[in-house]
């Protein structure tokens, strides 16, 4: 079960002990084929749009159908590949997404129908290219569309995980954290392909072996986390059964030797639908104190593509507290609408906003008190002890009653869950760098000593933690 697996993976300080990386084995940072090559990417077609115009939705460039330069900025804001790293050239260099370790277990897959200068077809990104190796040729937007159960569309992406990226270094934990990355490409993926004039509609609840069939996926040790549709129907969208696509039994494996975790098989199988399901609607969270409303945010900033390119994690923060406006601005990018997780909020002093520990409303751009006391320090500790966690001007904690998501929406709510938390979590990294501030992710946590530390429910579980602020140097503007 999901939850039961969020609960073996619970780090705790009398427990969490220490773990040889094998650097012989370590995987290799991008898919590849022994069959298949990737042909280069058409040149961009760059979009010109404000990072908080896009966030705040604000932004509504004309709907427009789809060509291959186009498609080509969007893979790479999504997934690109941003500078080299020359302290470790094996390393697949910075990503346009935010990954734990640097892993960045998660690949790109994007069907195209219809797509001006690109041949329909299944298509695999590849980041080191930038390319797209074709995979299986025809057009198979009707096919799609039947298994998603949704109307057909001129491009389908499909994000999966490669477990043993992550596994090789978190262990069974590693689940935890494909989920969250999967949620950072899926964040960058609609911000890009909202810029470009065709947003990409999420599709979570889909039914996962005939996907996972349909990518041509040979094993368990690679699945599919979510997937887009975006653009308008397509003229010839093809037949909507298009036969059995090519298993990629010819890929390349990524490390010499190979790692599996059952629990992590387990944990995904659980959540896996044999049929697609329609949206999903989220409660509003509940609140005892009257909600403290926040600035209007402001629209405009830097250009995506700046961001993007600019994004890191900085934690050199120094001890200052934010104006009102940029946690405004800051919260309403991160978290745009109501999902499945809750958002509790730690404010620091020296701020215009009163120090303590905060629920977050997304619709109504508030934050309801929940204490007075200042508890940076206590989450620092209980974030293994990393310090500068403390040091921030904001902390935002990201949660969930799994046991409540479990009983009202069935098993598969763990994955929305943490895919909302990995978006929610990217999305701050682009908001805090658009306004030069530094921010850092945490995945890794005592997760009980957390939780109390936060001030959670009992039955509050932590998803992801991330730490903005000043940093030493002043602002860092893309």
């Amino acid at each position: 079960m999901s939850l039961d697996y969020h609960r073996q993976t619970a780090y705790s300080r009398q427990e969490l002990g220490g773990h040889y990386l094998d650097w012989s084995i370590r995987p290799h940072p991008f898919k590849r084929y022994r069959d298949h090559q990737p042909r280069p990417l058409a040149p961009p077609r760059w979009p010109r749009a404000g990072f908080f115009d896009l966030a705040l939705n604000e932004a509504s460039p004309p709907a427009k159908a789809p060509e291959a330069a186009d498609l080509s900025a969007v893979l790479w804001l999504a997934a690109g590949l941003t500078a080299p790293v020359a302290a470790d050239p094996e390393g697949g260099g910075l990503r346009a997404w935010a990954s734990a370790g640097a892993l960045h277990p998660c690949e790109l897959y994007v069907n195209a129908c219809g797509v001006a200068g690109l041949e329909d077809g299944l298509h695999h990104f590849v980041p080191s290219g930038p390319g797209l190796t074709p995979l299986w040729p025809g057009p198979h937007a009707a096919d799609l569309a039947r298994r998603l159960e949704r109307p057909a569309a001129t491009l389908n992406f499909f994000i999966s995980a490669c477990y043993w990226r992550s596994l090789w270094k978190y262990r069974t934990r590693a689940y935890r954290y494909c989920l969250l990355d999967a949620g950072h490409l899926a964040a960058n993926l609609e911000l890009a392909a909202a810029a470009a004039g065709f947003p990409a509609r999420p599709v979570l609840d889909f039914p996962d072996r005939s996907i996972n069939v349909f990518l041509g996926l040979a094993s368990d040790d690679e699945a599919a986390l979510a997937a887009f549709q975006a653009g308008p129907a397509p003229r010839e969208p093809g037949p909507d059964q298009a036969g059995l696509p090519p298993f990629d039994r010819h890929s390349l494996p990524l490390s010499a030797r190979m790692g599996r975790d059952q629990a992590v098989l387990n944990a995904h199988a659980d959540g896996m639908l044999e049929e697609a399901a329609p949206p999903r609607l989220w409660p509003r969270p509940k609140f005892g104190a009257a909600p403290v409303p926040l600035p209007a945010p402001e629209a405009g900033g830097p250009d995506l593509r700046a961001v993007l390119a600019n994004r890191r994690s900085r934690r050199n923060f120094v001890p200052a507290g934010l104006p009102a406006g940029q946690v405004a601005r800051l919260l309403a990018a991160a978290l745009p609408d109501q999902g499945p997780c809750l958002a509790t909020v730690l404010l620091g002093p020296g701020g215009d906003l009163p120090a303590g520990v905060h629920l977050y409303l997304p619709r109504e751009r508030a934050l309801a008190p929940l204490g007075a006391v200042d508890q940076r320090a206590r989450t620092a500790t209980a974030c293994l002890n990393q310090l500068w966690v403390g040091q921030a001007g904001l902390v935002l904690l990201l949660w969930a009653d799994l046991e409540l998501l479990q009983e009202t929406g069935g098993p598969r709510t763990y994955r929305h869950a943490q895919l909302f938390a990995g978006r929610a979590g990217q999305r701050l990294y682009l908001a805090a760098t658009a306004l030069g501030l530094g921010c850092c992710g945490v995945g890794a946590f005592y997760d009980r000593e957390l939780a109390e530390a936060a001030g959670l429910p009992p039955r509050g579980w932590p998803l992801y933690l991330l730490a903005c602020g000043a940093i030493k140097g002043g602002p860092r503007q893309p």
